[in-house]
C-alpha cells in the first residue's frame, strides 16, 4: 500500500535525531497549526490577477520537470505563474539582480506577485527584494521552503579536500568536486557554503520589516528523493543531529521569520514530488497560509 506523506508529527525528529538540539520559534511566529488547518482545504484565495513566482534552487535548470507539478496545478486554476529561469553559475547577490530584471520585464503596471521559492531560490529572491524597494512594495508576500541560511556539510567538505583527497570516502566525490568548481556551477554552489559571499549573511541579518515572509523547516529520517540527498554521509558527520539529506536542521531556520516545521520531507521533495508527497498542494498550501497572514493595511485594491 502507497504511503501517503502528511505534515503532521514534526516532533518525531527526536526519535530518530535524539543529539538535535533544535528550538522551535515562539508562538507568535510557529504558523505550523495554520499549515495543518489550510492543509486539508489548500484553496488559496489571493486575487487571480496577483502573479505566483516560482524559484527554485541551485542546480535546478539540470532538474527535468522541477516545479512542473506545483505549475500546472496553479495555472489551471487560474492564476497567473512564472517560473523564474535561474541559473547556478550566478551567486546569490548576482541572481537577485537577475531575478529583479525579470521581475521588471514581467510585471503588469500595478501587479502585485507572491513568491514560492525553494533552498537558495529563496536567498537569491531576498536579494532581489532586499535591494529593489519598488518589488517589495509589489510583492505580497514569500514562502522560503528549506533556505539555506546555514552551510551545506556537504559542500563544504567537497569544497575542502584537496584533489588527491578526493573521492576517497564517497563514490562520485571526484565527480562531485570537479563539477561544483567549474563555471556553470562554482558561485552559485560558493554560497551555500561556508565560504559564501559575506553580502548575504549581512542580507539574511537585515531583512526589511516590510517584507511579509515565512519559512520551512523539515528533517528526513529515510532518503525520499532521488535528487542529491546524503542520509549516510550526514549521518556519519553528526549522528542523531537532524537533517533533510543536504543541511542540517538548525542551518535551516531564519531567526525572527514565521517558521512551518515539517516531518519526513527531504530536500529534493518539494520541487520534485515522490513517495507519496504531493508537491502541488505543498505549495498551493503555503500560498494559502501566506494569504491568510497578509497584513490587511498592505492589500488594499
Amino acid at each position: 500500500m502507497k504511503t501517503i506523506w502528511t505534515p503532521d508529527g514534526f516532533e518525531q525528529w527526536q526519535r530518530h535525531f535524539p543529539a538535535t538540539a533544535f528550538v522551535r520559534h515562539s508562538a507568535e511566529l510557529d504558523w505550523t497549526d495554520l499549515f495543518l488547518q489550510r492543509w486539508q482545504t489548500p484553496l488559496p484565495a489571493l486575487p487571480k490577477d496577483t502573479l505566483v513566482v516560482l524559484v527554485a534552487g541551485l542546480y535546478s535548470e539540470f532538474i527535468l520537470y522541477c516545479n512542473r507539478a506545483c505549475a500546472r496545478s496553479l495555472t489551471s486554476a487560474g492564476h497567473d505563474v512564472l517560473r523564474m529561469p535561474v541559473r547556478s553559475s550566478r551567486g546569490v547577490i548576482a541572481q537577485g539582480r537577475h531575478i529583479a530584471t525579470m521581475l521588471d520585464s514581467r510585471l503588469k503596471p500595478g501587479q502585485r506577485f507572491v513568491v514560492l521559492a525553494h533552498s537558495k531560490g529563496g536567498l537569491d529572491t531576498l536579494a532581489a527584494l532586499s535591494h529593489n524597494k519598488h518589488l517589495l512594495d509589489a510583492c505580497d508576500g514569500i514562502a522560503l521552503v528549506q533556505p539555506p541560511a546555514g552551510p551545506s556539510p556537504i559542500i563544504d567538505e567537497l569544497l575542502s579536500h584537496g584533489a588527491a583527497n578526493a573521492g576517497q570516502g564517497y563514490r562520485m566525490d571526484r565527480f562531485r568536486q570537479a563539477m561544483i568548481n567549474s563555471a556553470p556551477l562554482a558561485a552559485g554552489t560558493r554560497d551555500i557554503s561556508s565560504r559564501r559571499d559575506p553580502q548575504v549573511a549581512k542580507m539574511l541579518s537585515a531583512l526589511p520589516d516590510t517584507l511579509h515572509c515565512l519559512h520551512v523547516v523539515s528533517w528526513s529520517a529515510a532518503r525520499r528523493s532521488h535528487f542529491d540527498t546524503h542520509h549516510q554521509r550526514l549521518n556519519a558527520f553528526r549522528p542523531g543531529h537532524a537533517h533533510d539529506g543536504q543541511f542540517y536542521m538548525e542551518h535551516l531556520a531564519l531567526p525572527g521569520v514565521p517558521q512551518i516545521c515539517l516531518p519526513d520531507l527531504d530536500h529534493g521533495q518539494p520541487i520534485l514530488g515522490g513517495a507519496g508527497f504531493d508537491p502541488a498542494r505543498f505549495w498551493r498550501t503555503l500560498l494559502d497560509v501566506l494569504h491568510q497572514t497578509r497584513a490587511p493595511e498592505r492589500y488594499t485594491r
